[in-house]
């Protein structure tokens, strides 16, 4: 679980929460550090600061399309595969978490400068993303490991 510390602390060093979480989750699929990070710059505050889907969500499902992702686009079962593996994620996030919205999870409307601003004067940021980074990379840990073995096992055979 040493990458959900990674993770808070990456965000503590000034990224976003989808930097924070793709950085020590998805650094050995780059060629370089600066890489994930400008790969996941633009889904912060909810994607581009609207609120939308959190950040530490965002990257996670980056994270999993590393790992499990398909390609050629005709990969059916990998399709199908990567998308039971993010539903599992999105579940886990959302019954921890009581939604997958930044401003929901925050309390304020990010997708006005006013909004932003009262998160920010209220240390919604450093009080709630913290928590919700690690709670997202916790869970991102559990599912690489459940699933990796089960794609080792699925590939070269039991025991």
């Amino acid at each position: 679980m040493y990458r959900s510390r990674e993770a808070v602390a990456t965000f503590e060093s000034g990224f976003n929460c989808a930097q924070s979480i793709l950085f020590p989750f998805g650094r050995q699929f780059f060629r370089d550090d600066v890489s994930a990070f400008r790969l996941a710059s633009a889904f912060g505050g909810g994607i581009a600061s609207r609120g939308e889907i959190c950040g530490a969500v965002s990257g996670s499902l980056m994270v999993i399309g590393l790992h499990f992702g398909y390609s050629p686009a005709d990969e059916v079962s990998a399709k199908a595969e990567v998308r039971q593996i993010s539903n599992e994620f999105l579940q886990a996030f959302e019954q921890r978490f009581g939604d997958l919205h930044c401003s929901k999870l925050l309390q304020h409307d990010l997708s006005t400068a006013e909004g932003r601003e009262e998160a920010k004067l209220s240390g919604a940021f450093q009080s709630v993303c913290p928590a919700l980074i690690e709670g997202a990379a916790t869970i991102l840990e559990e599912i690489l490991l459940k699933y990796s073995a089960a794609t080792r096992q699925r590939i070269t055979g039991p025991g």
